[in-house]
């Protein structure tokens, strides 16, 4: 009933994620590819390297060392909406903090507190999927995002066929919720991860829901070996 809950109010997320904040690096550590993948999507936005870069739903800052790869001369803003999990990021990155090469910012990724046209790029790692309504949050980024800026959403989002269905329930109950509830001692979260991905958008109607709403030149390409059905880096670029 409690992960019911989650799914039908996905503000109380957060809140769930600063149950596990401290114990969730060792667990995702635990994920074959995790930090790897999460390289793999900030390297397909093929940056500059000097771009103004909005890491959203960064939580502990796992995608926010993955940008920061990619930007030499850049700077990135971290924003979360999870206190539990921003300590911990800020912790890890305080000398780039102390440099002003990295800021974290609590805020609602569904209510942005950023001007216009304010970055060159978004990163967005398993964020949209917890956002309670999609088509507004992609117009939040739409309105703060530079003409000609680039968005990566990098989630979980299944291929639409019944086999990755099937694949991602077998994965999610068989050792994602059993594994990451040892680590953490928490099995809400992980169990609202499983169910939040069997009712996400797949791969097209997310390239769809980008296009309807600003976006072009749009791709959405999978991730290597045993996560190309379920793990996806989708790619656009707001019209210039």
């Amino acid at each position: 009933m409690a992960t019911i809950a989650l799914i039908a109010n996905k503000k109380s997320v957060p809140k769930e994620f600063n149950r596990v904040a401290k114990s969730y690096d060792f667990a995702t550590q635990m994920s074959q590819g995790y930090q790897d993948d999460l390289d793999c999507s900030a390297q397909r936005m093929q940056l500059n390297g000097n771009e103004k870069l909005l890491d959203l739903c960064c939580g502990t800052g796992k995608s926010t060392l993955a940008c920061l790869k990619f930007l030499p001369n850049g700077t990135i803003v971290g924003v979360d909406n999870s206190e539990g999990m921003l300590e911990v990021a800020s912790e890890k990155f305080a000398q780039e903090v102390s440099q002003e090469k990295i800021a974290f910012v609590l805020n609602d990724a569904m209510s942005l507190d950023f001007p216009d046209n304010s970055f060159d790029a978004v990163f967005m790692a398993y964020g949209l999927r917890n956002m309670p309504d999609y088509q507004k949050a992609i117009q939040g980024i739409y309105r703060i995002l530079k003409p000609g800026g680039k968005i990566c959403i990098h989630d979980y989002s299944l291929a639409d066929n019944f086999f990755s269905k099937i694949y991602w329930v077998i994965l999610g109950y068989g050792f994602i919720v059993p594994f990451c509830t040892l680590m953490s001692g928490s099995s809400r979260i992980y169990t609202y991860l499983v169910k939040s991905v069997l009712t996400f958008l797949n791969p097209t109607e997310i390239k769809l829901l980008l296009e309807q709403n600003g976006f072009e030149k749009v791709s959405a390409e999978p991730h290597a070996s045993w996560r190309s059905p379920i793990l996806h880096s989708i790619i656009a670029v707001k019209k210039a």
